[in-house]
């Protein structure tokens, strides 16, 4: 009798030890299966969504007689869901040979706006796009050669060679322009409508607008085929009230996870061409450029899945043996639940 019950009590001590398991080693183990998926490419499978497969649909029909625009319209504080969000369509424009405008609605979106262009072209990655600096093809330019075939082949012609791991090349002010942050960006979204040189005489570089090829191409929001808000804020509904009401302006959203819901109905009016929603909003559309052979590999939204998921999967193993615990080990008829005696 008295073996018995040292078993039974040595059975609810492993039990209420579960329960009460120092809670830095929960930490620890969370940490280490975040790691994991940055060092080996776990590659949880990722079902893509309509929402998601209409801004791909729509910028895949796109070509170098079109432009986009990309505003980052958001703060450091959701750049983990945002900016790749931004790299995904950035890379699809530039692959199509689609002139890409960037703006930025807060004051610190200009830095995510020259972060996300800096990493699409950066030559340390294994898959880049690369730069040409507005100063560097002035004379290709004088000499009326802006087309981007024409342009590509004369600059290559000039002795250019594409570096072995580059996607292709990109000319500012042909394929991209950074106009960056202007105060009280709604009215500059206003603005706009009439002229972006108005609002924007010069880029973030100093780069005279008016010399651009792609603005000369595209000189106010009506001749823009769409324009993409990476919004952490309530900000990506200005693109609706002073693009997409007044002249009628395609407009895509990219928001954060918390914020998904609160914009469906924007896509169920048929307001907006689609919306990527948080992190896996952007993983979705890395997957679309994958299997489209638009990029050789998916990009940082995807693992940044594999890392989310793999976390989940542990709370939710945690919660598992913590009710178990609770139950086999009897603790569930020894507390009181308020209102009983």
């Amino acid at each position: 009798m008295a073996r018995r019950s040292r078993e039974v009590g040595g059975t609810v001590n492993i039990w209420g030890k579960m329960l009460n398991i120092d809670r830095r080693w929960i930490f620890l183990a969370i940490g280490v299966v975040s790691i994991i998926p940055f060092l080996v490419g776990i590659g949880m499978p990722i079902t893509t969504t309509t929402e998601v497969e209409s801004i791909f649909d729509y910028v895949n029909e796109l070509d170098k007689e079109d432009a986009i625009f990309i505003s980052f319209d958001y703060a450091p504080g959701t750049q983990a869901e945002n900016t790749p969000m931004a790299v995904a369509v950035m890379r699809h424009a530039f692959y199509n040979d689609v002139p890409v405008f960037m703006t930025a609605y807060p004051p610190l979106g200009h830095g995510m706006a020259i972060g996300a262009l800096d990493y699409v072209t950066n030559p340390a990655l294994s898959v880049f796009y690369q730069r040409v600096s507005f100063e560097e093809w002035a004379d290709f330019r004088e000499a009326g050669i802006t087309d981007k075939d024409e342009l590509v082949a004369a600059w290559e012609n000039d002795g250019n060679e594409l570096p072995e791991n580059a996607s292709g090349w990109v000319f500012e002010g042909r394929d991209f322009a950074l106009l960056g942050y202007a105060p009280v960006f709604s009215l500059v979204i206003l603005g706009m409508t009439a002229s972006i040189e108005a609002q924007y005489p010069q880029d973030t570089y100093g780069n005279p607008l008016s010399e651009m090829p792609m603005l000369r191409e595209h000189k106010s929001l009506r001749e823009i085929d769409l324009a993409l808000t990476t919004a952490g804020s309530s900000a990506c509904r200005a693109w609706i009230v002073y693009g997409r009401e007044k002249i009628g302006l395609p407009v895509a959203f990219g928001v954060t996870a918390v914020m998904a819901t609160d914009y469906y109905p924007y896509i169920q009016s048929g307001q907006i061409i689609g919306q990527m929603g948080g992190l896996r909003g952007a993983a979705e559309y890395e997957v679309l450029l994958f299997e489209n052979g638009i990029t050789e590999t998916t990009g940082k939204a995807f693992t940044g899945m594999d890392v989310q998921s793999a976390a989940h999967l542990l709370i939710i193993l945690l919660i598992i043996m913590g009710n178990i615990a609770f139950f086999a080990g009897g603790f569930n008829k020894k507390t009181k639940l308020k209102g009983r005696g």
